[in-house]
C-alpha cells in the first residue's frame, strides 16, 4: 500500500514537471517561430546562404509546424486525451533528419539549431504524452 502511494506521488511529481516543460516548449516554439518569421537571425541563421524562393521556405515551414503543434496541444487539452502527443513527438524527432535531407537536396547548409529545437520539442511531446498516458493507467489501478 505504501509503495503504491509513493509510486503515485512520484508519478504526480513527474507529470507536473513534464507538464511545466511541455508548456514551456510550446511557448518556446511560439517565440522562436515569431522571431524567425520576422526575419531575425537571433535563433536561426537563415539569411546567409538562402536566396530566391528558398529564402522563406524554412520560415514558412516553422510557422506551419507551430500551428500544427498548437492544434495538437489544444486538442489534447480539450479532450484530455494525450495519446496523440506521442506520434507528434516522434514526428518532431523525424524532422531532425528530414531537415538535413532538405538541405542536402537543395544544396544549402541548414542551421544546426533547427535540429536542437526539433529534439527538444520531440522529447517534450514524448515525455509529457507518455507520462500522462501512464498517469491515466495508474489512476485507474489505484481507484
Amino acid at each position: 500500500m505504501i509503495a503504491k502511494f509513493l509510486n503515485h506521488k512520484a508519478l504526480q511529481l513527474l507529470s507536473m514537471l513534464s507538464a511545466v516543460n511541455f508548456n514551456a516548449s510550446i511557448i518556446f516554439l511560439l517565440i522562436v517561430s515569431l522571431i524567425s518569421a520576422a526575419g531575425s537571425t537571433v535563433i536561426f541563421d537563415n539569411n546567409s546562404e538562402l536566396y530566391g524562393p528558398l529564402a522563406g521556405n524554412l520560415r514558412l515551414m516553422l510557422i506551419y509546424l507551430t500551428l500544427s503543434q498548437f492544434a495538437a496541444y489544444c486538442f489534447c487539452s480539450y479532450t484530455q486525451n494525450y495519446r496523440p502527443l506521442v506520434p507528434v513527438g516522434l514526428f518532431w524527432l523525424l524532422l531532425m533528419g528530414s531537415i538535413e535531407f532538405y538541405g542536402m537536396v537543395n544544396q544549402i547548409p541548414i542551421d544546426e539549431d533547427y535540429g536542437r529545437v526539433f529534439l527538444y520539442l520531440g522529447l517534450s511531446n514524448l515525455v509529457y504524452g507518455g507520462i500522462m498516458i501512464l498517469n491515466g493507467y495508474q489512476c485507474r489501478d489505484i481507484d
